[in-house]
C-alpha cells in the first residue's frame, strides 16, 4: 500500500461561469469547481488527498498516474502534477483503537457471576484500576464498538 502518490490534474477556466475547473481523468468523480487559478491549484492537493483516502479505505483499486504526453487539452487549459500523502488522513480518520487479540485464561471469566460472561466494562475497570488510571482520554469509546457485541461480552 503506498503512501504518497503523483497524478496529473486538468486546470480550464469554465467560459459560461468564469470558475476554473479541477479534474484528475486517472480518477472517475475526483474534480472541483474554484473561484480563480490560484485557488483551484491551491485546492487540487486536499482534494486528491480525500479522494484518494476514501479509495483507499474502501479498498478499490487506486491506480497509477498516466502519461501526459500524448492528450489533447484545450488552449486555455494546463496540465498539472498533483502529488498526495496519504498518512496524515489515515492517522486523522483510521481506527481509534489499537486492534490487538489478547488471550485471557478461561478461569479468569469464571471470577464474574454464574451463567454471566464477564463484559467488556468489567474487563475495563479491572485493567483502570491494576493501572492506576482515574479516567479515560476524551476520545475513547466504549470497547464495546470495537468487538461488536451490543452487551459489550466478548
Amino acid at each position: 500500500m503506498k503512501s504518497k502518490y503523483v497524478f496529473p490534474a486538468i486546470i480550464e477556466p469554465d467560459k459560461i461561469s468564469g470558475k476554473y475547473m479541477v479534474i484528475f481523468p486517472d480518477l472517475p468523480g475526483c474534480g472541483f469547481e474554484a473561484e480563480d487559478f490560484i485557488q483551484a491549484y491551491y485546492w487540487a492537493g486536499p482534494r486528491l488527498e480525500y479522494h484518494l483516502y476514501r479509495m483507499d479505505k474502501a479498498y478499490e483499486h487506486i491506480p497509477e498516474a498516466s502519461d501526459t504526453s500524448g492528450w489533447e487539452i484545450a488552449a486555455d487549459a494546463v496540465v498539472v502534477q498533483v502529488a498526495a500523502g496519504l498518512p496524515e488522513y489515515r492517522r486523522m480518520f483510521g481506527p481509534k483503537f489499537a486492534r490487538k487479540v489478547i488471550g485471557f485464561p478461561s478461569w479468569l471469566f469464571q471470577l464474574g457471576k454464574k451463567d454471566e460472561p464477564m463484559s467488556v466494562q468489567n474487563m475495563r475497570e479491572v485493567l483502570r484500576e491494576k493501572l492506576g488510571i482515574d479516567m479515560l482520554p476524551e476520545n475513547a469509546h466504549d470497547l464495546s464498538e470495537v468487538f461488536g457485541n451490543e452487551d459489550g461480552s466478548f
